[in-house]
């Protein structure tokens, strides 16, 4: 690896007007500087671009290139490996960070994840831990209590708190980008791919990424639990998990979740057919 390899940042976008400058900017204001942004908008409807384009012009960002995608699909999973996918594809560094547009990164994370690079040569991906960020109109809140302790399936960081050596990922998006489990984002797959195919899951200890949350939900961290949709995800994870690897499907089949996730199944399935 160079000494100060390119590192291209991936800033995927639809519809996030009131967040996807302060996204960019954090891009741009990063202390290390060798970059290239990539930002890719899925067909936004609303003042995104607009306002992209604003701040390139007023800044005159040369290392900005936009990916205006002019047909959207129907699943919105899909959507986002299919804007990595194509952002992939025009970018040119050696190391790849993701950020979903309406999150963004701390100045220094950047440097950090190439000097962990540097360090660490045969590791092909990295986590940092999120800043879970509430905002409302007249109400900002962070948490940078949470910390990701452990390697266990099926917990996952975010998105925007993953970053890559780009070979890697172009062999691993190919892995995982089939058009089922439309309920899976790429963050659980990448992760669920890195952890049980490559036996990779490695940490940088630090608080990196502010992931933003809607304020009400730091009031809903267990009603999830009483919803359907929530389980039917949980049913295509282990249907994923499956198709990875059946030694470790196998390994899980006697977790609470799985038990339940059966149960639940059971249940809709016979309600559906009255």
């Amino acid at each position: 690896m160079k000494s100060k390899p390119l590192v291209s940042i991936l800033i995927n976008n639809y519809n996030k007007k009131y967040f996807c400058v302060k996204a960019l900017r954090s891009a741009i204001n990063q202390s290390y500087k060798n970059t290239e942004i990539i930002f890719f908008d899925d067909n936004s409807s609303d003042l995104s671009l607009k306002r992209v384009y604003k701040l390139k012009k007023k800044l005159k960002i040369k290392n900005l290139e936009v990916i205006e995608n002019k047909r959207r699909g129907h699943v919105f999973s899909f959507n986002q490996m299919e804007g990595i996918k194509k952002s992939l594809k025009k970018s040119k560094g050696q190391i790849v960070c993701l950020m979903d547009s309406d999150d963004f990164f701390k100045k220094n994370k950047v440097k950090k994840i190439v000097r962990h690079f540097k360090k660490n040569q045969s590791d092909e991906i990295l986590f940092d831990n999120p800043i879970f960020y509430y905002e409302s109109k007249n109400k900002k809140k962070s948490n940078e209590n949470y910390i990701f302790r452990e390697n266990k399936w099926p917990k996952f960081p975010p998105t925007s708190c993953v970053s890559f050596k780009k070979k890697s990922l172009i062999n691993a998006l190919n892995k995982i980008y089939i058009k089922k489990y439309e309920e899976l984002w790429f963050d659980f797959r990448i992760a669920t791919y890195f952890a049980i195919k490559k036996k990779q899951f490695n940490f940088i200890n630090e608080h990196l990424t502010y992931y933003r949350q809607n304020l009400s939900n730091f009031d809903k961290k267990y009603k999830k639990y009483l919803n359907l949709e929530w389980w039917r995800r949980r049913n295509q994870a282990f249907e994923f998990l499956n198709f990875l690897d059946k030694t470790s499907y196998k390994k899980n089949i006697y977790s609470f979740d799985f038990i339940i996730k059966k149960i639940i199944n059971k249940i809709t399935f016979f309600s559906s057919s009255i």
